[in-house]
């Protein structure tokens, strides 16, 4: 089948030019802009859900969902940490191709503000009493203390405030805390723990979002994300048809370049293709954009692709470079969720760890999201598991240092790449 030429995507201000559809391929290249910045008050995205959230999920089944999303996404963290930000062939060189391992701090797998993202989204839910104000209320103050745990990225965002200001650029307010891929790892985690549980899940996930992504697109891209993470909940993995479930989401979705990426997302699908095959499509051979966008699909395609091997997805993740972090762990997290934690390498799992947060704190966490709402007086009595804001801090500083010998490590690679990108 003759194919038009890759897809050219330039999400930053979201313009978008993309080959004709194969059935009209005439050369011709549609262009779609779409305004970018609008606040969304009162958005309900998509068409409908793929299924009704008050579906009630048996406590076993959202207990395997919650561990797996968990387990899942911070394994990914771990796996692609090291490689994150990195053009491919330099990924490659440094680290090698598969299998691949713990490469970031030697011995163990750390995580990184993903995972630690996801457990500041379920200890919010959790002392919410349902509440929705209340929910971003605290998700908001829990990404303030994050940050202020972490000097060396507030240092940074207030760099390039200055630089901004000096030199009049304009920055990209969508993006408050700094974190590209944060509101994403939230729609998974609410999608689960809604589940069952309420019907006015929009505005739930417009609070979710807001917080730190105040524009449509964003919301956009965050339930489509959280449309995945309901079908890898509820659907049989033993009866699981990834065309179906791409075939659902597409219904659920309105937006046009969802919509289109989605389509073309179903034909490299039905023809097996690669992870690294729809990257290079979309325009992305170089790594994956820091884009919402650009997140979603290919963590929702890396998923479908391999729907029972959860290896496999996080491994052709991982190698796609650029924002492969933010793939590998959307991805991670949905096989998770689907396959439960019974299919993550052992050897992965055994050397995962979530300093300050132990395995006995883990535990506790799962136990009290699987039946959240339990009833009236459990939600006003219960709270989430207490927060370690020292031990955080103090992973923070360690996470600093051997981020600071990572890009020691990279920048002799790097500047070989850049002398031959400005040679070509």
């Amino acid at each position: 089948m003759l194919r038009p030429q890759p897809h050219k995507l330039r999400l930053r201000d979201f313009a978008m030019e993309v080959g004709a559809s194969p059935a009209h391929a005439t050369g011709k290249k549609i262009s779609l802009r779409l305004s970018h910045g609008e606040k969304s008050s009162g958005l309900r995205p998509g068409k409908a859900p793929p299924f009704q959230w008050s579906q009630v999920i048996p406590t076993h089944r959202r207990e395997q969902a919650v561990e797996g999303m968990l387990l899942g996404g911070a394994v990914a963290d771990a796996i692609s940490l090291s490689r994150d930000g990195l053009h491919p062939r330099i990924s490659l060189k440094l680290f090698g191709r598969t299998p691949i391992h713990f490469q970031f701090q030697p011995g163990m797998g750390v995580t990184s503000q993903r995972t630690h993202l996801m457990l500041m989204t379920i200890q919010a839910i959790l002392e919410s009493k349902t509440d929705k104000e209340l929910f971003a209320n605290s998700l908001r103050n829990r990404i303030a203390w994050y940050q202020r745990a972490f000097p060396w990225r507030h240092a940074k965002q207030h760099i390039a405030k200055v630089y901004q200001r000096l030199f009049r650029k304009v920055g990209d307010d969508s993006m408050k805390t700094g974190f590209a891929d944060d509101p994403l790892i939230r729609s998974v985690v609410l999608a689960v723990m809604l589940q069952g549980n309420m019907n006015s899940s929009s505005r739930w996930f417009q609070k979710c979002i807001e917080v730190s992504h105040p524009d449509k697109l964003a919301l956009h891209a965050g339930i489509l994300v959280g449309y995945a993470a309901q079908i890898a909940q509820i659907v049989d993995p033993v009866n699981f048809d990834p065309l179906q479930a791409i075939d659902r989401l597409k219904a659920s979705t309105d937006e046009p370049t969802l919509s289109y990426m989605l389509n073309e997302m179903r034909e490299f699908l039905s023809e097996n293709r690669s992870v690294a095959y729809v990257a290079r499509q979309f325009g992305w051979a170089n790594g994956i954009p820091t884009e919402l966008f650009a997140t979603a699909v290919m963590g929702i395609y890396a998923w479908l692709r391999h729907p029972k091997n959860y290896r496999n997805c996080i491994e052709r993740s991982a190698l796609l470079g650029g924002a492969c972090g933010d793939v590998a762990v959307l991805a991670g997290s949905l096989s998770g969720i689907h396959l439960g934690k019974n299919t993550i390498p052992k050897s992965w799992l055994q050397r995962l760890t979530m300093f300050p947060y132990s395995k006995h704190w883990q535990e506790l966490a799962i136990e009290r999201v699987k039946d959240w709402p339990h009833g009236v007086e459990d939600i006003q009595s219960a709270s989430g598991v207490p927060s370690l804001f020292l031990g955080q801090i103090v992973r923070n500083l360690s996470g600093t240092v051997f981020r600071t010998i990572h890009a020691m490590i990279r920048l002799p690679m790097q500047l070989i790449q850049f002398s031959i990108r400005n040679r070509s």
